[in-house]
């Protein structure tokens, strides 16, 4: 019994982490993730608020820095005095 919960945890650790290089995400934006064992997929949860599923072998797109940290960049200004 023990040894099957590790080798779940070890498979989900691993996807997790091939999801979290996928998407262009670090560890310390991680709000949450979790292994879905029924359908094999990672589901990860951003500080930005952007929840994403990967299964392995999936081809997806690097998440934008905002979608990732929720801190958006600051703005240039483009009238008035500048600060």
């Amino acid at each position: 019994m023990a040894g099957e919960e590790k080798d779940k945890n070890a498979i989900g650790d691993k996807l997790i982490a091939m999801a979290l290089a996928a998407f262009g995400i670090s560890r310390k934006f991680v709000m949450a993730s979790r292994y879905d064992e029924a359908t094999e997929t990672a589901i990860i949860l951003t500080n930005g608020g952007t929840r994403v599923s990967f299964k392995d072998g999936d081809k997806v797109e690097k998440l934008d820095e905002i979608s990732i940290t929720g801190i958006p960049k600051p703005r240039k200004v483009i009238a008035g005095k500048a600060k």
